[in-house]
């Protein structure tokens, strides 16, 4: 493939994830640098970079960043002698990542347990999805120590 091609690839994907991203609530300028520094060559971007090859401006840049610095997804680190900061995502394990998603599960969960208790009609259909939502996650977050272990064996092998 070459190099143009590739590029052009690279900015159609920065897209793709951006709009994943975007699906699950995130701002479209903040989707869109994630999707960059997953994508990019160069994994640690000025601020200046990011704008640039983006084609946003300082303020959009700058909401991005700090959403993203926010949440924790993306870090940055400060070279000496140079006064930018570099910005990269967030180095955190498969795991961790896929913990977190099932805690904020489990926090739904309770939520539409309550919200169960409150229905008149606790045989509702919403009901009864609302409630397998719950077993669920508990299925998940009690097994999830089992995973992570049959995990590292298949990583082994």
């Amino acid at each position: 493939m070459e190099n143009n091609e590739r590029i052009q690839k690279q900015y159609e994907l920065i897209e793709k994830i951006g709009v994943l991203f975007e699906q699950e609530g995130m701002q479209p300028v903040a989707a869109r640098i994630l999707g960059l520094l997953m994508v990019s060559d160069n994994e640690e971007q000025t601020f200046d970079e990011i704008r640039e090859t983006l084609k946003i401006s300082k303020s959009a840049a700058s909401n991005g960043i700090n959403l993203l610095l926010n949440v924790h997804a993306i870090e940055y680190i400060t070279r000496l002698g140079d006064r930018k900061r570099y910005f990269r995502l967030k180095d955190r394990d498969v795991t961790s990542m896929i913990k977190e998603r099932l805690e904020f599960s489990l926090k739904l969960a309770g939520c539409f347990k309550e919200v169960v208790t409150l229905k008149k009609d606790k045989n509702a259909p919403s009901c009864e999805r609302f409630n397998e939502y719950c077993s669920f996650s508990n299925y998940l977050y009690k097994n999830f120590s089992k995973f992570i272990k049959d995990w590292e064996e298949i990583k082994k092998k």
